[in-house]
């Protein structure tokens, strides 16, 4: 009798582990500037205005006159900006220019914009974060050429100014605050100094080319990473399981949360909203939501104590204290 009950101790044993399935998943990995991982939604656009005129005037459309160049240098960090992001796969990007808003014109931070009218943009474009140019200025280099023994070499550079301001409105809190310069050199070789000079670009397709790179550069900033890890979840037990694990299997994470999360709170069976739990603290680490999946994955072992499970928190909890561990370092740059 006794080994009778010990073989299906181990038969049970084999069955529930088996309705464990292995993946190999790219999880989410903090940017060197770190949003907060629930903004996935951003406005991309720009206060700045290169007028001249009294500030008071050009911050409602009095200009005297406007520098079009350094304009639609703007209009293109905007752009080029929103680009980058949206191929990076981890945010939804939405791009307005001239929007109705107090202008700018210098490259620094002006006092930060009226959360009440940021609210209402906010609501208007269904974003969560504005990502708005506060400034923006150009200082270009004089050009030096220096001769190595008959091969001269000109060069010179051109530093973009971004004065920056994220904000996140329906929290009321600014999740970048900063002026950045980010400098592009421009270099040219021949037999002569002015074979050497004529490889330079022109100040115009120079221009573009920095503010092309400060924008690639803010991109690479705020652009969190991935890693390859093995995981598991559970595939079995329910229809709505089945239909969650082939949706997984197609790539498509979004339908598969959606149906284990029905499930972590909707069935009636507590094994099941255990196992949908397990599965959505996967979902969540998978995006960069830490502090989910562990409220998911102690959930779950509430419901149904596990080791498996319990070595899962202990992972989660690793990932926390080494994040934490990074911005006391300063490795990592959180401002929010």
């Amino acid at each position: 009798m006794k080994k009778l009950t010990l073989l299906l101790l181990v038969v049970l044993t084999f069955l529930c582990s088996c309705q464990l399935q292995k993946v190999m998943v790219n999880v989410y990995t903090p940017s060197k500037l770190v949003f907060p991982p629930d903004v996935r939604s951003v406005l991309v656009t720009s206060r700045y205005v290169p007028a001249t005129g009294p500030y008071e005037e050009v911050q409602w459309g009095a200009y005297e006159s406007i520098d079009s160049l350094k304009w639609a240098l703007s209009e293109s960090l905007v752009d080029t900006l929103a680009k980058r992001m949206v191929t990076g796969n981890n945010y939804l990007v939405k791009v307005k220019h001239f929007p109705r808003m107090l202008r700018h014109n210098e490259a620094s931070l002006p006092d930060p914009l009226p959360w009440e009218g940021l609210l209402n943009l906010s609501k208007k474009e269904y974003v969560q974060a504005l990502l708005i140019i506060e400034g923006f200025g150009l200082k270009k280099t004089p050009v030096i050429v220096t001769d190595n023994n008959g091969n001269y070499l000109a060069q010179y550079s051109v530093g973009v100014t971004l004065a920056l301001r994220v904000y996140e409105p329906d929290k009321m809190r600014i999740i970048d605050d900063s002026v950045y310069i980010f400098s592009s050199e421009f270099k040219g070789t021949g037999k002569t100094e002015q074979e050497a000079l004529k490889q330079l670009p022109d100040d115009q397709k120079a221009m573009l080319t920095a503010c092309s790179n400060a924008a690639e550069a803010y991109f690479t900033l705020i652009n969190p990473g991935e890693v390859l890890a093995k995981r598991y979840y559970y595939n079995e037990g329910d229809s709505s399981m089945l239909q969650a694990d082939q949706a997984v299997k197609k790539g498509k994470w979004g339908r598969a949360e959606s149906k284990w999360k029905w499930l972590a709170y909707n069935s009636q069976d507590s094994v099941i909203q255990a196992k949908a739990s397990y599965n959505m603290a996967l979902v969540c680490e998978r995006d960069g939501r830490i502090n989910q999946a562990i409220g998911f994955a102690r959930r779950s072992q509430r419901l149904k104590p596990d080791n498996h499970t319990l070595e899962y928190i202990n992972v989660l909890n690793k990932k926390i204290l080494d994040y934490e561990d990074q911005i006391k370092q300063k490795k990592l740059i959180r401002r929010w």
